[in-house]
């Protein structure tokens, strides 16, 4: 027997349901909009409030923090947080010496368990420690490898990631919206507001100790890239290092750059890079546009062009300033898989990776927990930051105290 027929209305009838299935689609999904945005308002209020608070409070704790040591029962009412600390940070600056980070932080209600770094490995076992006691919050006061190195310990656990930023270019702190002065970032992990953020994972290709990255992790050139703009940073007369020397014997190579939605790029580049963060090396703006809380990882493929026009592209763009160039190509995914035909250079945030032919790499979500700020590098900045003043300095006869 022939099938039957459908009756002519029967398509009428289903897309009427169809319809009628979306528009009450719809409507949850504006409901559900409209909650969230209810609660972001009141996040940021809550938030708003904190900042208002801790700055009441700051003068006071400033003003019992002046003139003495505090004292076991002054210790007790100040909050309890783990902090390590970088002495070969930045330039060597005495108003970010151990002793005013301690003073900055009890200052804003904070009583720091002080580790100092003496090495890579010693502030990863800090970090490891700090997640085994279960520590609220673990703040660093160093520049971008210390932070990194720490946050690397602290992926998929509770413990909180605070920054001081007290290195050369602060990439991390920046790309999070954290303030470069000492007070000001002070106050913000005061206020404690917390926001998720993703890293980066190398899959194939890695090294345990430098899996994961906040910056950027590359394949080709980037690993000599950095050491060749540090160099170019100090001036035509600082003569032609080792790194330099290897940038340019580097050759153009066949590379296949797979995403995870299915496309396939093909190019003959000297360099492809995956970012989480805007800013990588001397505050590179790297990925402009890239957001770390968005879930995705931000690609550049630097397709035909020469080592001469690859400098001048990264100086270009050095200090947080955007370069535009047709051959640079950007992509997003969530994972990217980049195949060479030789075996490549690679690092993950500035630290090299064995030479490989391939480098895979993921974005875990919303991975790590960090004390953030006014941040661009974020799609949920932390609205509610505040600059305070700093304590008035301390007079031998007691002037300048609060009555």
């Amino acid at each position: 027997m022939p099938p039957a027929k459908k009756k002519p209305s029967e398509p009428l009838k289903a897309l009427e349901k169809a319809r009628a299935k979306h528009r009450r689609l719809a409507k949850k999904l504006q409901a559900t909009q409209a909650k969230l945005a209810k609660r972001a308002r009141k996040l940021r209020r809550l938030e708003s409030n904190i900042a208002r608070l801790e700055s009441e409070a700051h003068p006071l704790r400033a003003s019992q923090a002046r003139g003495s040591a505090p004292s076991q029962e002054e210790d007790r009412h100040l909050r309890a947080v783990r902090l390590i600390y970088n002495p070969k940070s930045g330039h060597s600056d005495k108003s970010h010496s151990l002793v005013a980070i301690d003073a900055a932080l009890r200052a804003h209600g904070m009583r720091p368990d002080v580790g100092v770094k003496t090495s890579a490995r010693a502030a990863r076992d800090l970090a490891r420690a700090a997640v085994a006691d279960n520590a609220e919050l673990l703040v660093v006061a160093g520049g971008d490898s210390t932070i990194e190195e720490v946050a690397s310990q602290l992926v998929g656990t509770t413990t909180a990631l605070g920054i001081l930023a007290v290195g050369t270019m602060n990439n991390v702190a920046r790309s999070l919206g954290i303030p470069l002065d000492l007070e000001e970032a002070c106050a913000l992990l005061s206020g404690g507001s917390t926001r998720q953020v993703d890293v980066g994972h190398i899959v194939a290709g890695g090294d345990p100790d430098v899996d994961y990255f906040l910056e950027t992790a590359g394949l080709g050139l980037s690993g000599i890239a950095f050491s060749a703009g540090k160099a170019a940073q100090k001036g035509p007369l600082a003569g032609l290092p080792p790194a330099l020397r290897k940038f340019f014997e580097h050759q153009p190579d066949a590379v296949q750059v797979e995403l995870d939605d299915g496309e396939t790029i093909l190019a003959s580049s000297q360099l492809v890079t995956v970012s989480n963060a805007p800013l990588m090396g001397l505050n590179f703006l790297i990925a402009p546009d890239a957001k770390m809380d968005d879930a995705l990882l931000d690609i550049a493929v630097y397709d035909g062009m020469s080592k001469s026009e690859l400098v001048r592209y990264f100086l270009s763009m050095k200090d947080g300033k955007r370069a535009d160039d047709p051959r640079v190509k950007f992509y997003r995914a969530h994972t990217v898989r980049i195949r060479s035909q030789s075996a490549e250079e690679a690092d993950s945030d500035k630290n090299p990776l064995p030479e490989s032919k391939t480098l895979e790499v993921e974005v875990l979500p919303l991975a790590l927990k960090v004390v953030v700020g006014q941040a661009k590098g974020l799609n949920v900045p932390v609205d509610a930051t505040q600059s305070l003043p700093p304590p008035a300095a301390p007079h031998a006869d007691g002037a300048g105290e609060t009555p």
